[in-house]
């Protein structure tokens, strides 16, 4: 049982998300295709018919039948109606939309990004267990050393957290460095550390052996993705972020607030070590006239 935030991944019958994630390992490739197209967009479902959503993914009606079965509903209707449910009862995930805004909500319109940068942030935040943050934040502060690594858009999130921890704590590596390989950059590492890895919509396999590599080494490992992502790697902590936008690119303003808020997370827990680091590092900047 992970010690992350509280996941649907393995509730059968609650959200319609939560089935489709417990269930997505043990599908076929035209049933993924299915699922794929509900975690990402499901607010979508409630306004098609089992042909259209076939069409969609490219697949047959005898797929999302299947598909459907293996979710537990008696037909295609009932699972509409539940997508429709969590619609209407506000559920986050459901209130996404994939296409037919209308005019106002374009992606040139400044102010629907703003809505939308909003909305996600305040549902990313919803969904995060309090208890299991602070542990995260416990983690951070009393590991030997932190990893942090992002591919992709991923990669300047984790530059990001790293310039930022490294103010507050040391031994905070951003890995691969420059010209390394992962073994190359792993070979300090010890049982006891912890790794913060950004794993963001289209992840690059990389990151699973990193994962894994990790894992094997007895490092604890944190994972931030989105709420799409059904493969969490075996991560002890992991958030989720809501990150889909109206437009063709996804909104990570989510994933840049949980890295700053477990920086500012860190700095309260470690009360006076912070701030005498943050005085040596000013201190540094003084004694180089670094700043004009």
């Amino acid at each position: 049982m992970s010690n992350g935030t509280v996941r649907d991944d393995g509730d059968t019958s609650g959200s319609l998300n939560g089935r489709v994630r417990a269930l997505y390992e043990d599908m076929a490739p035209a049933e993924r295709r299915v699922a794929d197209l509900i975690l990402y967009f499901p607010g979508e479902l409630h306004g098609y018919s089992a042909s259209e959503l076939a069409r969609l993914a490219k697949t047959s009606n005898a797929a999302v039948s299947r598909f459907v079965r293996r979710l537990g509903f008696g037909n295609f209707e009932e699972m509409r109606l539940l997508a429709r449910q969590e619609s209407e009862n506000g559920s986050p995930v459901a209130l996404m939309r994939q296409q037919g805004q209308p005019a106002s909500a374009q992606p040139h319109d400044l102010a629907r990004h703003v809505e939308t940068v909003t909305n996600n942030l305040q549902r990313t935040v919803a969904a995060i267990d309090p208890a299991a943050w602070t542990r995260l934040i416990e983690a951070a502060a009393a590991a030997p050393r932190v990893w942090i690594n992002g591919f992709r858009h991923g990669f300047h999130l984790a530059g990001y957290l790293k310039w930022s921890l490294a103010h507050v704590r040391g031994n905070v590596f951003l890995i691969p460095g420059p010209g390394e390989t992962f073994g190359e950059s792993l070979v300090d590492a010890r049982p006891g550390d912890l790794a913060i890895l950004f794993a963001m919509r289209r992840r690059v396999p990389a990151t699973a052996r990193l994962a894994k590599a990790l894992r094997e080494i007895g490092v604890r490992v944190a994972m931030i993705t989105d709420t799409g992502m059904t493969d969490t790697l075996d991560a002890e902590f992991v958030l989720r972020c809501q990150s889909r936008s109206r437009g063709a690119t996804d909104d990570h303003a989510s994933a840049f607030v949980l890295a700053h808020a477990l920086i500012e997370g860190l700095i309260q827990h470690l009360g006076p070590e912070a701030r005498e680091r943050f005085a040596s590092v000013d201190a540094r900047h003084d004694a180089m006239t670094e700043f004009g």
